[in-house]
């Protein structure tokens, strides 16, 4: 938060237009530039680990199905020939997968949000829907832009 905030005002001292308001400008920039994005993202998680309820479950398991999206659309496009590259994408992928797996068995998903076994594959369902539809969303917004 404290980079993008950063980022914002050396933005409006390299280019920002002196002579309207300040608050508006920074907002202009802000709202047309990717400064804060990564922030806002990281507020999914947060919020869900603050939050010890089902939503707080949800919040957690779409970040990590937005990570793993997020993670597939650039390697649609690798390099099969830069193997640590390869390794990489596998590795990060196999983390993620794992941190999903743990989260969905039944003493941690019960013992601290209160979700049954048989109610896993429909807050799954919520998660993964939520979790590709923000990575879809950025993705048209960041198409949208170039």
């Amino acid at each position: 938060m404290i980079y993008g905030v950063s980022n914002i005002i050396d933005h409006y001292f390299a280019v920002g237009d002196w002579n309207a308001d300040k608050l508006t400008e920074y907002f202009q920039i802000a709202t047309n530039n990717y400064y804060l994005r990564p922030s806002l993202i990281l507020l999914i998680p947060i919020i869900g680990i603050l939050t010890n309820k089902r939503i707080g479950w949800i919040l957690i398991q779409s970040y990590f199905y937005y990570l793993i999206t997020n993670l597939a659309f650039p390697a649609t496009h690798i390099d099969f020939t830069d193997n640590t590259l390869i390794i990489i994408n596998i590795i990060g992928f196999s983390l993620i997968l794992l941190i999903i797996v743990l989260m969905n068995k039944k003493k941690i998903s019960n013992l601290v949000y209160g979700i049954k076994k048989s109610e896993l594959i429909n807050k799954n369902i919520i998660a993964s829907v939520i979790g590709i539809s923000i990575t879809i969303i950025l993705v048209m917004i960041k198409g949208n832009r170039i």
